[in-house]
């Protein structure tokens, strides 16, 4: 083998560690970018909830403090005393647990079965309805709140789990994800069954359900969290304080005790506190739901 030959191979390998190197040091720095973006948005999101949950143990001038005091000086459990005392905690806790389930139960069936029939149901215009319900999604919210309280009153369902409930037993964003996710399921399937000569409720109740446990998760979730924290409507139709749910309660602390803001911020707590809960039990379904929604529709 000649020198010339050697060099030039010796040329070609330290250009190509070279590029190597380049590129190594363009995703570290690329990946660095991303960690960097990611970190961020994290602290952003997760502050605001430790320092409420700080703040429940602080008192009124600690909260007030300026520069801000972040940690507080002794832990004054007796908010969290005070807040349940104050917001009759265990009567709210409970009308509110009543609500929210009874909504989420109730979306979970109504948004599957909505999802079954405009995903695996062949029948005359079912597209152009789907469409048209699409069309709703960007109906603003406020806009549908006067007649909905009108309709209310008119049944005479203010102050009644019936008022907190009737209103949100569906909704068109869940059945859009359900559908989404069942068209990700075989046709084979549901035209098996039906072939054996299931109807199409069986084939809902036996085939579609079972399947569909990770997006019935993504839903419960969602559901739970959005009626859970719900309170226009609640601060709407709710003058009883013996029907009251928790975000109401929370709300008229101010006007009870007046700037006690540690007790809201104990209040608050407690009441974040069902939604973790939830969200941990239901992780791995909702990670796995979000993801195939995502990618088949």
């Amino acid at each position: 083998m000649s020198t010339g030959t050697l060099e030039q191979r010796l040329t070609v390998q330290s250009q190509t560690s070279a590029i190597q190197r380049r590129r190594a040091l363009r995703n570290i720095l690329r990946q660095s970018w991303l960690w960097a973006i990611i970190i961020l948005g994290l602290i952003f999101m997760v502050t605001p909830g430790i320092w409420m949950v700080l703040a429940s143990f602080k008192t009124r001038a600690e909260i007030q403090a300026v520069p801000m005091q972040f940690w507080p000086e002794s832990l004054r459990f007796e908010n969290y005393a005070r807040a349940i005392e104050y917001t009759k905690f265990p009567r709210v806790f409970l009308n509110s647990l009543l609500v929210t389930v009874a909504i989420t139960v109730a979306n979970v069936f109504t948004c599957t079965w909505g999802g079954y029939t405009f995903g695996k149901l062949r029948w005359p215009g079912r597209d152009t309805v789907f469409l048209l319900l699409l069309t709703t999604m960007m109906i603003p919210g406020f806009l549908t709140l006067i007649p909905r309280y009108v309709l209310v009153a008119k049944l005479g369902l203010l102050n009644t789990y019936g008022g907190m409930i009737i209103p949100f037993l569906t909704g068109t964003f869940g059945i859009f994800l359900t559908k989404q996710y069942m068209n990700g399921i075989p046709n084979d399937l549901t035209d098996a069954a039906t072939v054996d000569g299931c109807s199409a409720l069986g084939v809902y109740w036996r085939i579609i359900l079972p399947l569909s446990k990770p997006i019935i998760a993504v839903l419960a979730i969602f559901v739970f969290d959005w009626a859970w924290d719900d309170l226009l409507w609640g601060i709407m139709i709710l003058t009883d304080r013996e029907m009251w749910t928790l975000p109401v309660a929370i709300a008229n602390l101010r006007a009870q005790v007046g700037n006690q803001f540690e007790y809201q911020m104990a209040g608050s707590t407690l009441s974040v506190i069902p939604v973790i809960l939830l969200f941990i039990a239901l992780q791995r379904h909702i990670v796995r739901g979000v993801a195939l929604s995502g990618l088949k529709g």
